[in-house]
């Protein structure tokens, strides 16, 4: 599901979540990393393999709101993160996401901006799709990836395969976004699963921090235009 075929912006979220592959079977944990008016991406806690267009149940709790919603599998990323669509949703239900929606929207600018107790990050981020590769010195071998959303101090990246890394261990990262190219040193920080790896950028040069820094604005602008000329969400519809 690439990011022109979709009719509504995706926003980064974090909260539990579940999917319920066969009727009455057991749901299988996972967490929510994004989501829109019309789909969420979900990493499983272990890996499965739902076929592509496959309805399936999902849940999620982001925010303190509890959502039970049937889901169709419209990309897979890795053996453990799958995008859903949603499918038939309720008036009621249609009105909570476009609720939940508006405060993630809001939250943008200030997101991990501020400086209070607990708060870890200092720097918003913003999703966004693109090849990706993690490389662990002094192993040359390139774990392919993608990249998922973006900071000026760091990235969240779903690997192919699953691949076990320690905090704080230091990796070569690249990453291309709207056809600009990045290699920078990361370290990881977040560990949402084998698959799902959050880095920090510990350096950037002062050239690299500008190309950032643009290309931040950039995925920005987006998402402001995007936002300003969404059309009234038809969940009737799908995305």
């Amino acid at each position: 599901m690439t990011t022109e075929k979709r009719r509504y912006p995706r926003y980064e979220c974090q909260g539990t979540a579940g999917v319920q592959i066969a009727p009455g079977g057991l749901s299988c944990p996972a967490t929510i990393v994004n989501l829109s008016a019309g789909g969420c991406l979900l990493v499983l806690k272990e890996p499965r393999c739902p076929s592509h267009d496959a309805v399936v149940e999902v849940t999620f709790t982001v925010n303190n709101h509890l959502f039970r919603i049937p889901g169709q599998v419209k990309a897979k990323r890795s053996d453990t993160a799958f995008g859903f669509e949603f499918r038939s949703l309720s008036e009621s239900i249609r009105r909570q996401i476009e609720s939940l929606l508006e405060q993630l929207i809001e939250d943008i600018p200030v997101r991990n901006s501020l400086k209070g107790p607990g708060e870890q990050r200092r720097h918003p981020r913003l999703e966004c799709a693109g090849p990706a590769a993690v490389q662990i010195p002094p192993d040359k071998e390139l774990r392919r990836a993608t990249i998922a959303n973006l900071s000026m101090g760091g990235c969240l990246m779903v690997l192919r395969r699953p691949q076990r890394l320690s905090q704080d261990t230091l990796v070569e990262l690249t990453f291309d976004i709207n056809h600009l190219p990045f290699r920078v040193r990361g370290q990881v920080k977040a560990i949402r699963s084998d698959t799902t790896i959050g880095f920090q950028f510990p350096l950037l040069s002062e050239r690299l921090r500008m190309r950032l820094e643009d290309l931040m604005k950039e995925l920005m602008d987006n998402i402001m235009k995007k936002q300003a000329g969404r059309p009234k969400p038809d969940f009737g519809e799908g995305r």
